[in-house]
């Protein structure tokens, strides 16, 4: 048993109050037998109030549980900043509570301390998911490390464990969308990834909503890179070269050009303007100067907390 503090960070959005509470019970049992110090920290990002009522209960069962209650739903990113934010430990692990399993927590925490800065999961397989969204997942990868050089590992998940410089250099950069996936990849350190197969407490089909989906690669391209917006601009030059030629061509043989390419003109017109919107969109909310979450509440274990620990907040109900 080691003498580091242990934070887990595990955001509640859609999580069911019987899984959450599996969640904990499996949690605290590993944890115990694990570090002398610890802490999990549940953060409230528009959970069914059901759940909410679960963890209060959980509050009163068990130790160093932290409940943060958000103001609203925000983002399963923006809940992981702010766990994140104020969690404590020499290590911080990320996890999904419907979907990562409390076992592999000693393996993510063991290889965090003995050979790598981040330790991140990697799905063994994406057999349950729909074919359109493993194709999306495979173009989306592609592209953010074969084109744009992004460094994302392929297949990677939320749960993944951190040194304290780690999670130090993450809380440093602050933006409306704190996507983990870039963040780790941007800031450096050693990596290695830990395969594993997802769970599924609930039993329901664990895939993110496709409208969501898209929305999320869209934001993780365009605030990483700039190159969707150059591939466009070059595509525009081309065509208004083209158009140029036939132009000069009508004039010198009396012809008028086709249709065709004055409609190709303005469609690639469209899609630039589009772009340029998205950009200056993304540059717009970037710029404003508000914080990326608000504090409902925070709570903290109301049972007894053992004088030996160390990891004893002072935070009140």
């Amino acid at each position: 048993m080691t003498e580091s503090l242990l934070s887990i960070v595990a955001p509640l959005e859609i999580e069911t109050a019987a899984a959450v509470e599996a969640f904990v019970e499996e949690t605290v049992a590993i944890l115990r037998g694990l570090v002398s110090h610890y802490e999990i920290i549940l953060v409230d990002d528009g959970a069914p109030p059901e759940t909410v009522a679960r963890v209060r209960e959980l509050l009163g069962r068990y130790d160093f549980v932290r409940f943060l209650r958000l103001s609203r739903h925000f983002s399963e990113e923006v809940a992981i900043a702010a766990g994140l934010d104020v969690a404590i430990g020499d290590y911080v692990i990320v996890m999904l509570p419907n979907m990562d399993p409390p076992s592999l927590i000693p393996e993510f925490f063991e290889r965090a301390r003995t050979s790598a800065d981040i330790v991140y999961g990697v799905r063994l397989h994406r057999k349950t998911e729909p074919f359109w969204y493993r194709a999306g997942a495979r173009a989306f990868y592609w592209y953010v490390n074969s084109v744009v050089k992004a460094e994302i590992p392929t297949d990677s998940t939320q749960f993944r464990c951190m040194s304290r410089q780690v999670v130090n250099a993450i809380t440093q950069i602050r933006g409306p969308d704190q996507y983990l996936l870039l963040l780790t990849s941007y800031i450096g350190f050693q990596k290695e990834g830990l395969p594993y197969a997802p769970i599924n407490r609930t039993g329901a089909t664990i895939v993110r909503p496709k409208r969501e989906a898209v929305h999320l690669a869209r934001s993780m391209i365009m605030d990483h890179t700039t190159h969707p917006l150059r591939v466009m601009i070059w595509i525009g030059a081309l065509v208004a070269l083209v158009n140029f030629g036939i132009a000069l061509v009508a004039a010198l043989t009396n012809r008028v050009g086709p249709s065709l390419y004055g409609a190709t003109g303005f469609l690639v017109v469209t899609f630039m303007l589009t772009m340029i919107g998205e950009y200056v969109s993304g540059l717009a909310q970037r710029l404003r100067d508000r914080p990326a979450y608000y504090v409902r509440e925070e709570h903290t274990s109301s049972v007894l907390l053992r004088e030996e620990r160390k990891n004893v907040v002072g935070i009140t109900s």
